[in-house]
């Protein structure tokens, strides 16, 4: 049985009466989903930390090997990323109740856990976003100057590249209010629900 449907089954129950809902059935279920919301969790941040890591060692490696200041903040921006995620990953680790052994603990750990995601998708352009930014403005704007003798075209073809980076950034901002809309707010409106149901 979903957890959709021990919810429907929940909230249709008259709850004046004697309540005939298998709460253990229920309390695997939420256990279940947020074993599988963590798990989910843990592969995007392990995808974001190792390009991250990758992007910083290969601009890092760049910027010495070409000696260009401009690269150097493209490496300190994706290594302020990584060591972020791994800092936030590491503190809900430690803040996460270790303990759900009854139905409402468990729904307020999955609560607390998609209230933290809902803010850190919400705050993405502060911690995420921000920190990227000067990398490839430095480097643009280092190859604008560089190419300022070369004519028209060169300074066209730099000023597109920079139009198809703010757009690959309004894009990552756009997809994470998505997911915030399509799927952590109807997921927190449920567990919420579910949480005064039993109260």
């Amino acid at each position: 049985m979903s957890f959709e449907e021990l919810q429907a089954r929940w909230q249709a129950h008259d709850h004046e009466g004697q309540l005939n809902i298998d709460s253990d059935a229920l309390l695997e279920e939420v256990r279940r989903n947020q074993r599988d919301f963590e798990k989910r969790l843990w592969r995007r941040d392990f995808c974001e930390v190792t390009a991250a890591a990758l992007v910083t060692f290969v601009f890092g490696t760049l910027a010495v090997l070409m000696d260009q200041w401009s690269l150097f903040l493209g490496a300190a921006g994706s290594l302020f990323v990584g060591i972020f995620l791994v800092f936030d990953r590491l503190k809900q680790r430690r803040q996460r109740s270790t303990v759900a052994d009854s139905l409402p603990s468990a729904i307020d750990a999955s609560l607390v856990q998609v209230q933290h995601q809902i803010w850190l998708l919400r705050n993405i352009l502060w911690w995420y976003l921000l920190p990227l930014v000067p990398g490839p403005v430095a480097i643009l704007a280092f190859t604008f100057w560089q190419s300022r003798g070369n004519g028209l075209a060169d300074q066209l073809v730099i000023a597109f590249v920079g139009l198809i980076c703010l757009l690959v950034f309004w894009c990552v901002y756009w997809i994470n209010q998505r997911e915030i809309a399509r799927n952590l707010e109807p997921r927190r409106k449920e567990l919420e629900e579910l949480r005064a149901s039993l109260a």
